[in-house]
């Protein structure tokens, strides 16, 4: 499928075992679910409502989508293998749970600057193969952001510490294992014990951004 967005960019899409594989160009959730619907009148891709098939983005596709779309998202399969997902705040009650799987090609995770209040997302993400693929994490209109190691389940929060309901900024994630190798215990103030943590900054720049290492 090769066709022009609103962006002015030359989409490129495709169908492998049932799912939608972004090739190439810049797309958001309206020219997503026109690919989505192409696809299922064909018989290649199988959709029902509040469940769309998985997503795929190579390393030239681009796509953009917020929060309260993200929100209705169900199999809730995003998968980065090369290409970039950026996610923009929007004004809401809940909270957005978002798996991404990380594949060989690894790729880019942006978000925007946000806001305090409203909706947050929690991402959750695992990698896929054993060449552990570099994730790029941006995190927009912030100073500082923080990674958490917990031994106890084995996993690294970005953005929510252990134990803690309260989110630094919108969104969160959850990675398996301890990629950042944080070993160093640091004294949080209102925490009843030092944590494994890591800060990152930006130092001058808009955002914010980690490197997920092999």
């Amino acid at each position: 499928m090769g066709s022009r967005n609103r962006y002015d960019s030359v989409q490129a899409a495709t169908c492998e075992n049932g799912q939608l594989v972004l090739v190439s160009g810049h797309f958001d959730m309206d020219s997503l679910q026109q690919a989505m619907t192409r696809y299922c009148r064909e018989g290649r891709v199988f959709t029902s409502q509040g469940n769309k098939c998985p997503i795929v983005a190579c390393r030239d596709a681009w796509l953009s989508t917020t929060l309260t779309e993200l929100d209705g998202w169900n199999t809730g399969t995003l998968n980065l293998d090369g290409g970039t997902i950026m996610v923009a705040h929007a004004q809401g009650t809940g909270v957005t749970m978002l798996p991404v799987n990380i594949r060989a090609g690894g790729g880019t995770l942006m978000f925007d600057r946000g806001m305090h209040t409203g909706g947050s997302l929690l991402v959750d993400l695992k990698r896929m193969c054993d060449s552990h693929a570099t994730l790029k994490l941006v995190f927009e209109g912030r100073e500082h952001q923080f990674a958490t190691y917990d031994p106890m389940t084995d996993m690294t929060l970005v953005g929510l510490a252990p134990g803690s309901d309260t989110i630094a900024g919108w969104v969160a994630l959850r990675l398996d294992g301890n990629p950042w190798h944080i070993a160093c215990p640091t004294a949080i103030e209102g925490a009843p014990l030092p944590q494994l943590r890591r800060e990152w900054r930006a130092n001058g720049l808009p955002h914010v951004t980690l490197n997920l290492p092999r």
